[in-house]
C-alpha cells in the first residue's frame, strides 16, 4: 500500500497482517479525498476503526492538520506506529489504543469536534448504536462523516445527519453524511 495523494504522495505503508483488518483500497482512497478537497485544508480529523491509518495518515498528506487515529487491536497498533514512524507524521498523527465508543465518550466529554469523521468498521459488525449516536455530537457544524461500508449494505441511520452523496466502488460503498 502507498499514500496515493498529497505531500506524501507516493511513501509506503503497511496493513496488519492477516484477516483481521480489511485496508482501504487505493482508488477508493484517491475517490474519497478528491471528493473531500475543499474541507481538509486545515482540517480536525477523526479516524475510527483506524486498521493501518491509511485514510488518516491520507487526511493529513492532503491538508488536514491533525488526526486521531483509533484502533483497538493490538496488532494493528504496532502497524499504525511503524507507519507513523515512516511517514513522518508524529506531530500530526496521534494514535488511540481504544475502541470507537470509548474514545468517542472521552472525546465527547472533552467538547471536541472535528471537520471529517472517517469510520471504516468491520464489515460483519457495521457502526454500533452508540458509535451512531455519538458521531453527531463530535462532527464540527460543517463537517462530514465518511462511513465506508459493503456496496450491497445500507449503512443504517446517522441521528440528526443526512447523507449527502454515496459512491460505490465495486464491492465497496462510501456515504457522506452531513447536517441538514
Amino acid at each position: 500500500m502507498r499514500i496515493v495523494g498529497g505531500w506524501a504522495s507516493g511513501l509506503r505503508i503497511e496493513a496488519p497482517a492477516g484477516t483481521g483488518t480489511r485496508p482501504t483500497q487505493e482508488r477508493v482512497r484517491e475517490a474519497v479525498f478528491n471528493s473531500l478537497m475543499g474541507v481538509l485544508a486545515d482540517a480536525r480529523v477523526l479516524d475510527l476503526y483506524a486498521g493501518s491509518a491509511a485514510m488518516g495518515l491520507e487526511s493529513v498528506s492532503w491538508g488536514a492538520s491533525v488526526c486521531i487515529a483509533v484502533e483497538p487491536s493490538r496488532k494493528a497498533q504496532a502497524v499504525i506506529r511503524a507507519n507513523i514512524a515512516h511517514v513522518g507524521m508524529a506531530d500530526w498523527v496521534q494514535l488511540w489504543p481504544t475502541t470507537a465508543e470509548s474514545a468517542l465518550v472521552r472525546l465527547k466529554s472533552s467538547g471536541e469536534k472535528f471537520d471529517v469523521i472517517i469510520c471504516d468498521p468491520p464489515w460483519r459488525d457495521g457502526l454500533s448504536q452508540a458509535v451512531r449516536e455519538s458521531l453527531p455530537e463530535v462532527l464540527a457544524p460543517m463537517g462530514v462523516v465518511v462511513v465506508e461500508h459493503p456496496a450491497h449494505q445500507e449503512p443504517g441511520a446517522l441521528p440528526g445527519l443526512v447523507v449527502s452523496k454515496a459512491r460505490s466502488y465495486g464491492d465497496t460503498a462510501v456515504s457522506y453524511w452531513v447536517r441538514p
